[in-house]
């Protein structure tokens, strides 16, 4: 003879929303953390690629013999070669307003840009192509 049981295993209602709620917090206490995470991890990567772009043109004035005149402003780099306009949109990044050289020699003027963050700004030097040769 078999014996059925009517209680049903499982959960109840009242203790599945229960898990949705600590759930809920414990994302929501985290959340902002991983945001400024990634904001902070895109705001180096958007570093980075300054720093290369200045290196590629140094490169091109260099190389072409054409000067190349860069405008950063807000969270755009506008760059001129040759009457030919081109530029960057940058997601992080808040430059402060500045016009730069890169020579034909490839030494960039001025030497430094900022990045207004967080009501600072905070300054970063280019590092040119050459090492100069020093006595």
């Amino acid at each position: 003879m078999m014996f059925h049981s009517k209680k049903a295993a499982g959960f109840s209602l009242i203790e599945l929303m229960v898990v949705m709620a600590i759930m809920a917090i414990v994302m929501g206490l985290t959340g902002g953390l991983v945001t400024k995470a990634v904001d902070q991890q895109t705001r180096q990567v958007e570093l980075q690629k300054v720093r290369q772009l200045f290196k590629r043109l140094s490169y091109q004035a260099y190389y072409s013999g054409f000067p190349i005149n860069v405008r950063m402003q807000g969270s755009e780099i506008t760059i001129t070669v040759n009457q030919q306009v081109s530029s960057m949109q940058f997601e992080q990044l808040v430059f402060s307003p500045n016009d730069y050289l890169v020579a034909t020699n490839s030494l960039v003027t001025p030497n430094s840009y900022k990045i207004l963050r967080a009501d600072t700004i905070q300054e970063y030097k280019l590092e040119s192509m050459f090492t100069p040769y020093e006595n």
